[in-house]
C-alpha cells in the first residue's frame, strides 16, 4: 500500500563498496637481471647485422618483467594484462624459470631453447634478429661475437668447462690474461713433449713488445704526408722517440728484479765468506789438535756474521802466530805462553774428548754441505743477473740480426780432401765450359 512521502520519506541506499581485485596465486618473478634497453635512435649509426666489437648488444639473456627500482609499482590490472600476455613463437605466458633474449629489431622476446640457441652461447651473441623478422626481411640475421681461443682449443669445446666468454676484439684472440696464459702454458707444455726446446721459444720472443695500440687503414680524400725519399730524418722523429720511450719504460721495468737478484748475490758472497773462513779454522784447529795431542776443539767455529766480522782476523792470527812459533822451535816456555794468551778457547782434554768426539769429521762435513749449497745460490743468482742485464743491452742496444740464425756449416770434405772448385765460364754461344 503506497505512503506519501511524508510518512514514509525516500531514503537513497548506500554505494556497495568496491573491492580491490583478488591478487593472482601466481608470485612475482624473481629479479633475475634487468634488460639492458637500449634505445633505438643510439643505435641509428650501426647497421643491422653489422658486428660491433667493442659494444655490447642488448640481446642478453634477462628477464622480460623484471623493471628498475626507480619505476613505480604497476596497478593490478596492468600486472594482470602483462601476465597474460604471450611470448615467444611457442605464444606462452611469461615463466621465469626459462632464459629468454630480445630481438634487436621487433623488441620481443623469445626462449633460448624455442630459436635453438645454447644457454652456453648468450654471452656470443652481438645481435640477435628473431625468426620471424628472418622472414620479412631475409638480409637480416644474427650475429656473433668472436669466442675466446682457449675455449675453441679445448678437449670438448661444448662443454661448460671450455671457456664460452668472447674475444677482447681486435685486441686480443682472449676473453681475459688469465684464460691466455693458460692457453700458452698449454701450448708450451705441447712443445716440450714434442721434444723442443723451452730456451727456443725465449730466444725468439725476448725482444717482443706489448702492443699498445691499434692502427686502421681508412680511406681518405685528404692528400697524406709523403714519403720522405731524399733522406731527411725529420719524419722519423716521433717514431724513434716513442720506441726510446718504450724502451726507457722497459728497461726500468727489468732494474727492478736486477736490484733485488744483486742485493740478493752480495748477501749470499758474505755468507760464503764467512763459510770459506769456517773452512779455514777447521783445518787449522785441527791441524793444531794434532800437534799438541788435545782434543783442540775451538768455540770459535760457532761464530756468527757479527762476530766473524769483529773477531775473524783475530782467529786466524792466532793459529798463525802459534804455527809459526811451532816451526821455530821456540822453547815450552813460549808455547806455554801462547797458549795461555788463547788456551781459553781450545779444549785441552784428551785425544779423544767425550764431550767433543769426532768434531773434525762433523764440522768438515758441515762446512762442505754449505760451502756447496751456497756456492749453487751463487752461482743462479749470477745466471740471473746476466740475463737481465744481457735484456736491458738488447732494448738498448738491438742487434740487426737474429740471434736464432744458424751460423753457416763448414764445407763438408769428400774423402778426407777439400773438394775442388771449378771456375765457370759462360762462352759466347751460351755453353758451360770449365777452366
Amino acid at each position: 500500500m503506497p505512503t506519501s512521502p511524508e510518512a514514509a520519506p525516500f531514503v537513497q541506499p548506500a554505494a556497495k563498496p568496491k573491492h580491490s581485485p583478488k591478487p593472482r596465486a601466481k608470485p612475482a618473478p624473481k629479479p633475475k637481471a634487468k634488460p639492458n634497453v637500449v634505445d633505438a635512435s643510439l643505435k641509428a649509426g650501426i647497421p643491422k647485422g653489422a658486428v660491433n666489437i667493442n659494444g655490447r648488444s642488448r640481446s642478453t639473456s634477462v628477464i622480460p618483467g623484471a623493471v628498475d627500482d626507480v619505476v613505480p609499482e604497476p596497478d593490478a590490472d596492468d600486472r594482470d594484462k602483462e601476465d597474460d600476455k604471450l611470448y615467444c613463437v611457442c605464444k606462452t605466458r611469461y615463466d621465469e624459470d626459462r632464459t629468454m633474449i630480445a630481438c634487436d629489431r621487433c623488441d620481443e622476446w623469445f626462449h633460448t631453447l624455442c630459436v635453438n640457441m645454447p644457454d652456453l652461447e648468450i654471452d656470443l651473441v652481438d645481435q640477435f634478429i628473431c625468426p620471424p623478422c628472418i622472414q620479412k626481411h631475409s638480409h637480416l640475421r644474427t650475429t656473433w661475437k668472436r669466442r675466446c681461443l682457449f675455449g675453441l682449443q679445448h678437449e670438448d669445446p661444448s662443454s661448460p668447462e671450455a671457456c664460452h666468454r668472447p674475444s677482447r676484439g681486435a685486441f686480443s684472440k682472449y676473453c681475459s690474461d688469465d684464460c691466455g696464459m693458460k692457453y700458452m702454458q698449454t701450448r708450451i707444455a705441447q712443445w716440450e713433449q714434442s721434444g723442443g726446446v723451452r730456451d727456443l721459444l725465449w730466444e725468439s720472443v725476448k725482444n717482443a713488445a706489448k702492443r699498445e695500440g691499434v692502427v686502421i687503414c681508412a680511406m681518405t680524400s685528404v692528400p697524406g704526408p709523403k714519403m720522405n725519399v731524399d733522406g731527411d730524418n725529420s719524419e722519423s722523429k716521433p717514431l724513434d722517440s716513442a720506441a726510446k720511450r718504450r724502451a726507457e719504460r722497459e728497461v726500468s721495468r727489468l732494474n727492478i728484479p736486477l736490484e733485488e737478484v744483486v742485493k740478493e748475490r752480495e748477501l749470499m758472497k758474505r755468507e760464503l765468506d764467512i763459510v770459506m773462513w769456517r773452512e779455514k779454522v777447521v783445518e787449522l784447529a785441527s791441524e793444531r789438535a794434532g800437534n799438541v795431542d788435545e782434543c783442540g776443539w775451538d768455540p770459535r767455529l760457532c761464530y756468527g756474521e757479527e762476530e766473524w766480522a769483529d773477531f775473524g782476523l783475530e782467529v786466524l792470527e792466532s793459529y798463525e802466530e802459534e804455527r809459526i812459533k811451532v816451526e821455530s822451535g821456540d822453547d815450552a816456555m813460549s808455547l806455554d805462553a801462547a797458549s795461555a794468551m788463547h788456551g781459553e778457547w781450545w779444549c785441552t782434554g784428551k785425544k779423544k774428548c767425550e764431550r767433543h768426539a769426532g768434531w773434525q769429521k762433523l764440522r768438515v762435513a758441515e762446512v762442505s754441505f754449505d760451502k756447496e749449497t751456497k756456492e749453487g745460490i751463487l752461482f743462479k743468482l749470477t745466471t740471473r743477473e746476466r740475463e737481465i742485464r744481457k735484456r736491458i743491452e738488447d732494448i738498448l742496444y738491438p742487434q740487426p740480426t737474429s740471434t736464432l740464425q744458424p751460423a753457416p756449416h763448414p764445407e763438408v770434405q769428400l774423402n778426407g780432401s777439400e773438394k775442388p772448385h771449378h771456375t765457370v765460364l759462360v762462352s759466347e754461344r751460351g755453353k758451360k765450359r770449365s777452366s
